[in-house]
């Protein structure tokens, strides 16, 4: 099988994107410098937060500021469950899924253990695991000639061979945008061992109305995790607001190590009003996928780029000509910022770029940087 059976050496940080920050400013001194760019490096929201949400946060934000938040998001908890039919026992909060990744896998896996991830997939879940946790990595690879879409049987012919005690997989997945229907992981979940757990992140999966989350599996299957970050959809990544939903025992144990105050009022408030007002983000959904058409043209118009199919906020893109650290060096000349998948995985070589679907008018700049990086020798 592939994979490694020992620590790899790495970076102390898997790489992301945000280079935008460059240009602005990390100091945060000309806020004004965000109008420059268009920052398609990162899959954040290209609308606000829903305006029930801006509205509160304005007129208490004084005193949201100040103010020490419910030490262990009760509030959030149960609007969450309640949600998904689950009970506040089974949430664990965390500031993003990243944080949670950090503080739920050590209780799960260590040195010596097995762990199969999808590939190409997020860079954090390898880099956690193989760099952090020493575990024994194993890939299971996605086919570029059907469009990276996932096979159930063959990532649970995978995870058997491998004897992974742990399967981690992005639904939809990230870079690709491609997801794995409802029917398709119930497949996998009846194929895979009974002692294999599961984690699926699903931050895209609100993008995609004819993906049912797998929340609610977690009622009946206590392998299954899902986490959840509450960035993209819900336009709040400045808040940093995630959660898993898992079997009550396993919260239970995780949450003595799961600091207190692990998301902030702020965060805490708007999260709770953007579940209220679920119905106006999927609105602002209905319009992505408007907008995504329309992104995808303009770049598949162009020679020696071609989109891959896509349920999400963001789009792949496989480059034929200039290769990807080019193609994003020369766009960042014109204040387009895209992000080059190559350390996303090896597979993807200088081949393929990945972009946000922006607003309009950030879209049509997206697919300008595009043609002129292509027409310069």
């Amino acid at each position: 099988m592939p994979g490694s059976d020992r620590v790899t050496p790495g970076p102390q940080h898997a790489f992301h994107g945000g280079a935008s920050f460059d240009a602005i400013g990390t100091d945060f001194g000309d806020l004004e410098r965000r109008h420059q760019v268009v920052d398609a490096d990162v899959l954040d929201a290209w609308y606000e937060p829903a305006p029930a949400v801006l509205a509160t946060l304005r007129d208490h934000l004084a005193w949201l500021v100040k103010t020490s938040p419910p030490t262990h998001g009760e509030g959030l908890r149960a609007a969450i469950a309640a949600r998904h039919g689950l009970a506040p026992a089974q949430i664990l909060l965390g500031g993003g899924t990243s944080s949670l990744m950090y503080t739920v896998f050590p209780q799960l896996v260590g040195p010596g253990d097995t762990v199969a991830i999808l590939d190409p997939m997020y860079g954090e879940y390898h880099h956690i695991f193989a760099h952090v946790l020493g575990t024994r990595v194993v890939p299971c690879e996605l086919d570029a000639a059907r469009g990276f879409a996932p096979d159930a049987v063959a990532i649970a012919d995978t995870v058997r061979r491998s004897g992974a005690k742990l399967l981690v997989m992005v639904n939809p997945n990230s870079p690709t945008g491609v997801a794995m229907p409802r029917a398709a992981v119930e497949t996998l979940l009846a194929e895979l061992p009974a002692t294999v757990q599961v984690w699926i992140d699903e931050t895209y999966v609100d993008f995609a109305p004819e993906v049912p989350s797998a929340e609610p599996l977690v009622a009946h299957d206590p392998r299954v995790m899902v986490a959840k970050s509450m960035s993209k959809f819900f336009a709040l990544s400045g808040l940093r607001v995630g959660y898993l939903c898992a079997d009550g025992s396993l919260v239970q144990s995780v949450a003595r190590r799961n600091p207190p105050w692990s998301v902030g009022l702020l965060a805490q408030c708007a999260a709770v009003r953007a579940l209220d007002n679920y119905g106006w983000y999927r609105e602002r959904a209905a319009e992505t996928h408007l907008l995504r058409a329309e992104l995808m043209a303009g770049i598949d118009a162009l020679p020696e780029l071609r989109c891959m199919p896509s349920t999400t906020n963001f789009v792949l893109i496989e480059t034929t000509g200039l290769p990807a650290g080019e193609l994003v060096r020369r766009c960042r000349a014109h204040g387009v910022f895209l992000r080059d998948c190559g350390s996303l995985s090896p597979r993807f070589g200088s081949r393929y770029v990945r972009t946000a679907v922006k607003a309009r008018q950030d879209n049509r700049r997206i697919v300008a940087a595009l043609a002129a990086a292509g027409q310069r020798s």
